[in-house]
This record gives structure tokens, sequence and C-alpha cells, in this order.
């Protein structure tokens, strides 16, 4: 089959969840044609550069305003249509990589390249599946299109908003975010220590994100102050400078600390509990870890979202207030019963087969097409 993924890589997660989808397609068929494309560079390189800059300024700068442009914007009829703007500056380009490419399926990763392709699809520009995959723990009404075959959401318990949106109950498919194969393997505590280099010790994992951002810095002087006896990991990402920070850092407890990091699997298994910004994939990782969580710092709009969603849940805890963070901590650690509910709720919350899941039924639905010859075709007109 030939797939054709359009992510955007504002973070990491829209581009991590393209990536794992097109190495389990590949795993499950590796006669597979899978591209991904990331739309706003593809279209324009200093258009990328300059969204990208602008996202960055604004949720560091004037997080409020982000989450006021959110909440404006979740509207299917919104004041500044998002779909007719997209179609006039990218569609021919974006049609024409279609055509070329001739896919069987279209997964999107992020609503503004999903606008896009429905727009073709309904006006018959385009004519194969559009698949849209939700990254965080809410539905944006930006994700809703009238010719998008099917949405890949976090979980059944947000069915009841794609409803209130008119969609189609048969169009919903509740997998879950897709997350790397590697955060549902286990691995042997004392194995994962010897090689990591770790004490045996309560660890504590502080993560930012991609980006770095959350007040990690704070977050581990904080713990560092008030607890004794533990060890902390501490993740900056691609953030350089917060990286030289931590390392500049004296603490009387053991720190180790990463920039961005491949292995963040063995790091939540070897931690007893996480810290962390909400982002949608993180949290999807931390769940199928079964880890207790800590949110600090969510930016408005979707992040605030998530925690909602995850508070409601029973699965974490959350402050405002970085000198809270050991308090939390401690009563966690101090409380059996809480780290077995947290485990437990996050058991239920998780869906660490979600890209499986999501390959296996796309490809058992439209390979029977294809075979049959009723392939979609796209008009070349």
């Amino acid at each position: 089959m030939n797939i054709l993924i359009f992510s955007v890589s504002i973070g990491n997660g829209h581009d991590q969840v393209a990536h794992t989808l097109r190495n389990e397609f590949i795993r499950q068929d590796n006669s597979s044609r899978v591209r991904i494309i990331n739309t706003i560079n593809y279209i324009s390189p200093l258009l990328d550069k300059v969204i990208l800059d602008s996202y960055l300024n604004i949720l560091r700068f004037y997080p409020k305003a982000w989450g006021k442009i959110y909440e404006t914007t979740n509207k299917l009829d919104p004041i500044i249509d998002v779909n007719d703007i997209a179609n006039r500056l990218t569609a021919s380009k974006l049609r024409k990589t279609t055509i070329n490419f001739n896919p069987d399926i279209i997964i999107c990763t992020h609503s503004f390249p999903a606008a896009i392709v429905s727009s073709l699809k309904q006006k018959k520009r385009i004519g194969c599946p559009l698949v849209t995959v939700v990254t965080d723990f809410n539905i944006h009404s930006s994700y809703i299109n009238d010719s998008t075959d099917h949405y890949v959401i976090p979980h059944e318990h947000l069915t009841y908003v794609m409803e209130s949106f008119g969609v189609q109950k048969e169009k919903v498919l509740p997998f879950g975010i897709p997350i790397r194969n590697e955060f549902c393997e286990s691995h042997n505590r004392e194995e994962l220590l010897a090689k990591l280099g770790y004490e045996d010790k309560k660890s504590i994992l502080v993560m930012g994100g991609g980006l770095g951002l959350g007040g990690i810095n704070s977050i581990v002087k904080a713990i560092d102050s008030y607890m004794e006896g533990i060890q902390i990991i501490a993740v900056a990402g691609r953030n350089n400078r917060l990286e030289a920070k931590l390392k500049d850092l004296s603490t009387k407890n053991k720190l180790v600390v990463y920039g961005f990091v491949n292995n963040m699997p063995e790091l939540m298994e070897l931690s007893d509990c996480i810290i962390s910004k909400p982002g949608g994939v993180s949290v999807s990782e931390i769940l199928s870890k079964e880890k207790p969580l800590v949110i600090f710092s969510p930016l408005p709009g979707q992040e605030h979202e998530n925690v909602e969603f995850l508070l409601n849940s029973g699965a974490a805890v959350y402050t405002s207030d970085v000198r809270r963070i050991p308090a939390l901590i401690n009563q966690m650690f101090d409380s059996e019963i809480r780290m077995k509910c947290f485990k437990e709720l996050a058991g239920l919350l998780k869906k660490p087969h979600s890209a499986y899941d999501t390959i296996h039924f796309l490809t058992e639905k439209y390979r029977l097409n294809k075979n049959s010859d009723k392939a979609y075709k796209m008009e070349e007109t």
C-alpha cells in the first residue's frame, strides 16, 4: 500500500506520531511505501520557520494569548476560517504531490493539513480515504472536517465530544494516541540500573517535552532542597541552555542530566514518579508505563484540557506552585493505596497498542478495496 502522512513540526508530538505510524505500517507490511511530509516546511521553509518561531515566542512570553487563540477557534464556524486560508495558500501544491504519490490512504497528525486534504476531497480533487489522528486528550473543532473518513481519538471517554460535533459514530476510532512500541516493553530493573549507572533508590523523572519547557530548573532545585535519599533524572530536550544550567547545579541528591534522549522508555521504567508538562504524546507514554504523574506548568489551550481529562480520570495530580511539588511527591510515596490507585487508573486509560490497532484496522479495511479493484482514485482534472 502507498501511505501518505502529513504532519506539522510544532513541538515534537505530531512528528513523533507520524513516524510511529510509518514504522508500524512497514512492520506489518514491509512492502508498504510510506512518505511523511512536514506540511508547512514543504510549502515554504521560510514560512515554517516564521510560524515555529512565532509559536514558541507566544508560548514563552504570551501563553495566555495562545490559550485565547485556542479557545476562540474551538468552534465549527470560527470567525477566522482556517480551512479557507489553508486552501488558498497550499492546496494546489499538496494536491500535485498527492497525485504523484498516488496514496491508498492519507493520514494527518495535525489539523492544518487535515483541513486542506478534506477540502480537496470535498471538491473531488482527491479521492482516497482521509484519516485524522488527534494527538491530545481533547478534540478541538479544527480537527473536524466533512470529508474525513476516520478519526483516531485518544480514548472512548471522548466520543461524546465527537457526537457533539455531529461526527458519525462509525467514523470514530478510540484507539488512543500512537506511541512507540518500546513503551509497551518491560525491563529487568537490576539490569537497567546497571546499564544506566543509577543507584537503587527512589527516582524522580523531570521532563518538559522536546522543547524543555515547564520550569524544569526550578523543579529540580525544589525537589533537591526538600527531599533526601533520592535520585533526580532531568531531561532538557533540545533546550541546550537549560541542559547547561542543570549540569551546573550543585545538588545533595544524585542528579543525572540529559538533553534530547532516545531511551525515554528506559528512563520512565526506572522512575517512581514523573513530573511533566501534559503534552498528549508524553502523557500517553507515561500512562503506558503506569507511573504516577505530577503535572506542572501546562500551557493554556490543549494542555489545560489534557489536565482536566487526567484529573477527572484520577490518573495525575497538579499544582501551579513549584514549592508544593516535593510535598505532593512525598504524599504519594508515603501512601501505598495512592500509588496502587495511580497504577490501576493509568492502566485503565492507557492505549499502548494504538499504532498497531490503527494500522491493522486501515490495512484490513482498505487493502480489500485495492485488491478488488475498488481503490480510491484521484481526479486529474
